[in-house]
């Protein structure tokens, strides 16, 4: 995540105009604005210059953007959830089909079955 540090804000309708320019970019995932904080914090894999320029195409001026962790418990969750079940779903794959094979590519494993049916 992102945090952009900007420089002009002073109204909702400045929050507006702001979250609907990066929403707009591609690449975004994610847009909150913060008024009593006058920045916004994105996430999503977009440079620092394409965000820069649209903020400032705006009328607005960025004066930082630095990287932060989120520290939100519930998107630590979820990407704790989601790390264990990717780790289980690769270890049942191994244990099903063997070292980087999958059933569908591997045509040994389709004969066998064959075989077996």
């Amino acid at each position: 995540m992102k945090k952009i540090a900007i420089e002009g804000m002073m109204c909702g309708h400045c929050l507006e105009t702001i979250e609907k320019k990066l929403k707009s970019i591609e690449g975004v995932e994610d847009v909150k604005v913060s008024l009593d904080e006058k920045a916004a914090f994105i996430s999503g894999e977009i440079e620092d210059d394409l965000i820069k320029s649209a903020i400032e195409e705006e009328g607005y001026k960025v004066l930082s953007i630095e990287v932060i962790e989120s520290h939100s418990k519930e998107e630590k969750e979820k990407r704790g959830f989601f790390s264990r079940l990717i780790r289980k779903i690769e270890k049942s794959n191994i244990e099903e089909f063997g070292e980087g094979k999958l059933h569908c590519c591997d045509p040994d494993k389709k004969e066998e079955d064959k075989k077996k049916h």
